[in-house]
């Protein structure tokens, strides 16, 4: 699948990107490396867990914030929208991960049992820079771009 979405000024909001998984006789080995998949210093990483399938987990953007997106066990979907376009994107265990501007609306969902997303961050957590309000991230947009 390729799915790769802009902001109205040009600017990359976000990418499926395919990385390596390395087949070997004790197990795969899936590598996301700097200047490759992503091109950001990893200053925070996390990882959601054990969400009902009934759940909607995000439902927020961010200031300033890139991320990287990887599912590592079971699947979820994730509709991201860059004030332009909404897209839901099925995220499962392949090699492909998502990269994804802070500035995206972001709500994930349909979590199976065993889903396990893993989040590589550019930055430290901030409060301050995540926006609840729909409106509000209508408004940021507008005035940004």
């Amino acid at each position: 699948m390729q799915s790769k979405s802009l902001f109205s000024n040009g600017q990359l909001a976000w990418e499926l990107i395919q990385y390596p998984v390395l087949t070997e006789p004790t197990g795969n080995l899936g590598v996301v490396e700097l200047g490759k998949e992503f091109n950001f210093n990893i200053k925070r990483a996390f990882f959601l867990r054990n969400v009902q399938s009934d759940q909607i987990r995000g439902k927020h953007s961010h200031k300033e914030l890139k991320q990287l997106i990887v599912c590592l066990s079971g699947s979820y979907s994730i509709a991201l929208d860059n004030g332009e376009m909404v897209e839901t994107l099925q995220m499962d265990e392949t090699n492909q991960c998502l990269f994804l501007d802070g500035k995206v609306w972001r709500e994930m969902s349909e979590f199976s049992d065993n889903a396990v997303m893993l989040v590589l961050c550019d930055r430290e957590y901030r409060y301050d820079e995540v926006i609840r309000d729909y409106s509000q991230f209508k408004q940021i947009l507008n005035e940004d771009y």
